[in-house]
């Protein structure tokens, strides 16, 4: 949910989301992320998973000065660990 969410907040284009039944895993999925899970993220080709890695690489592949639009990330290193962590925590507290 995170990455869809970052997605949509940077305006990245043309990005399609695709839902899959997690009690039925397709194999495509273990194609794209050795573990089946999501989400996965594929850019021209390469498959990227993990949320926080999905969403680091939305940051750096399609950052705010080339789109038009506001940085996922503060600027301040600071600020950038403390969104980090939130993320971190928010991601725990809804996988439990």
């Amino acid at each position: 949910m995170s990455v869809q969410c970052c997605a949509n907040l940077s305006l990245i284009c043309r990005h399609e989301t695709v839902l899959i039944n997690l009690k039925s895993k397709p194999d495509w999925l273990f194609e794209r992320n050795p573990f089946g899970l999501v989400p996965v993220l594929e850019h021209k080709g390469s498959a990227i998973y993990e949320s926080a890695v999905c969403n680091e690489f939305l940051e750096e592949a399609f950052p705010g000065s080339s789109t038009g639009t506001r940085d996922l990330l503060p600027s301040c290193p600071y600020r950038r660990a403390a969104v980090r962590l939130f993320i971190q925590n928010f991601n725990q507290v809804c996988c439990i």
